[in-house]
């Protein structure tokens, strides 16, 4: 291709970009919206390309440098740092969190699909033979069960309380983020944690159902629960939405639908983080203590209320001012 040619051919996408960065340049990235940044992202990687063209055939010429200017006037304003400030923070729990969550709700729904199969085995499994139960709880929890009694007791009368928070919202950290990560081995990770955890919570179920440990069981779990199960859910959802930009790329490379979905799956796992600390210290502070069980119980339903009208509605209207 001619030198003449090539320019005919590109200028027009040149001469939009420059005109987009010579707005966004003058008054500034808060008065653009999406489909503008959308449109710049997709123009500055068009013109990278034509950079690399330029660079091999045409050296030594004028285009050459108008491009490795125009293609640094981009890259400048699409990777500039954002400063962190209180409203920067509260945009991003407000609005970028919960649109992340909701834009991905087949993601979640598919998380929350395998953690309930993992529960119904775990149930089927230790109707069908105790022994099962052996394979995923230690003989310590199993033999305080089948003496009838409550393995957490004897937990919590040893370690402090705050000891305890900080073991359990960490430990509960920890399998949401390896859930997360999970999806770069295109999600078999992920959907095996699920699984595990759901199968471990119905043979925990079914077992205390077998020896009258049930009540004592809801008793415990009634105030954190429902919130860290969410948060589970939550986070394997992350986990999908990062294997589904590996396996479904679509007209990006694997690596571009990584690094695009990838910010919407920081945004889910990070809405879990809160939710699992604020999980484990009601676990030390108030599932072991005697309040009475319909205090725990209205706690733990309204804070799994309060987490999903955090996630499924909060930023609903911004986001339809911004459409309009």
């Amino acid at each position: 291709m001619t030198l003449g040619t090539f320019v005919r051919k590109n200028r027009p996408r040149w001469q939009r970009l420059e005109t987009m960065l010579g707005f966004i340049e003058t008054r500034g990235p808060r008065k653009t919206d999406r489909p503008f940044l959308r449109e710049l992202s997709s123009l500055y990687r068009a013109t990278t390309g034509d950079l690399a063209i330029a660079q091999t055939h045409y050296r030594g010429t004028t285009l050459l440098l108008f491009l490795h200017q125009l293609v640094a006037r981009a890259h400048n304003q699409i990777y500039r740092p954002h400063r962190l400030s209180p409203r920067v923070i509260s945009q991003f729990f407000r609005n970028e969190i919960p649109q992340a969550i909701r834009g991905h709700l087949q993601a979640v729904t598919w998380s929350a699909i395998i953690f309930l199969m993992g529960i119904a085995l775990g149930l089927s499994a230790v109707k069908f033979d105790e022994r099962a139960a052996s394979i995923v709880l230690p003989s310590s929890v199993l033999n305080s069960i089948y003496s009838g009694q409550m393995w957490t007791g004897s937990i919590f009368s040893v370690i402090p309380a705050p000891v305890a928070s900080t073991v359990l919202f960490t430990s509960n950290i920890s399998v949401a983020l390896l859930a997360f990560a999970g999806g770069l081995s295109f999600g078999l990770i992920t959907a095996w944690i699920l699984f595990q955890n759901g199968f471990m919570l119905g043979v925990v179920f079914k077992l205390c159902a077998n020896y009258g440990l049930l009540g004592a069981l809801f008793e415990f779990i009634a105030s954190h629960g429902l919130l860290e199960i969410s948060a589970i859910i939550v986070s394997g959802g992350a986990g999908f939405v990062v294997a589904n930009a590996l396996l479904n790329p679509g007209s990006y490379s694997r690596g571009d639908a990584l690094a695009q979905q990838g910010r919407s799956a920081v945004r889910m796992a990070v809405a879990c983080v809160p939710a699992l600390i604020t999980a484990g210290c009601i676990e030390a502070f108030i599932s072991p203590s005697h309040f009475p069980v319909w205090f725990k119980a209205v706690l733990g339903l309204t804070l799994g209320t309060l987490f999903w009208f955090y996630l499924l509605v909060t930023g609903r209207k911004i986001l339809l001012a911004e459409a309009s």
